[in-house]
């Protein structure tokens, strides 16, 4: 995995424009996501996905490797622990992350939120795992979910 960290001065005043993007429900309360491209042949999914400020999804997997770029506030990354939960990473606005694969955590928006975009490319249908938060298996996710999804968003 590899992740670039711009200059926070230069990243400042970015603003990624949202105000007419049409947000759907993402499994979690305070979790929103916008398809922007699913590929079922080339299993590949593109969207983004907001967070209200402390808003979290829940603990999942990536099966596909995938990439992110935080347009906006800090995406906050959790990692279970024998212990609890620990915070591992926050990216703020301008932060890429190539190569993700076999990862599993939570992630969410920081005091401010966040909106981050997400490109996911698999070799097989399967995108990611939900896990519960002992980190079983609860569904997968698969390249065709999306398909449907933004199937149905386009009617």
């Amino acid at each position: 995995m590899t992740t670039n960290t711009p200059d926070q001065n230069a990243l400042r005043n970015f603003r990624f424009d949202t105000k007419t993007v049409d947000w759907k429900d993402f499994i979690t309360a305070g979790c929103y996501y916008k398809l922007l491209d699913v590929n079922v042949g080339a299993r590949t999914a593109d969207m983004i996905v907001k967070f209200d400020p402390g808003a979290r999804c829940m603990y999942h997997r990536h099966v596909a490797p995938a990439t992110s770029l935080v347009l906006e506030g800090e995406l906050h990354i959790v990692d279970q622990t024998d212990t609890g939960e620990k915070l591992r990473t926050i990216k703020p606005a301008g932060t890429y992350t190539a190569g993700a694969e076999d990862d599993m955590h939570v992630e969410g928006g920081g005091e401010n939120g966040v909106i981050v975009y997400f490109s996911m490319r698999g070799d097989s249908d399967r995108i990611y795992d939900l896990l519960d938060a002992k980190l079983n298996l609860k569904r997968a996710i698969t390249i065709h979910d999306f398909a449907k999804d933004l199937q149905h968003w386009a009617r």
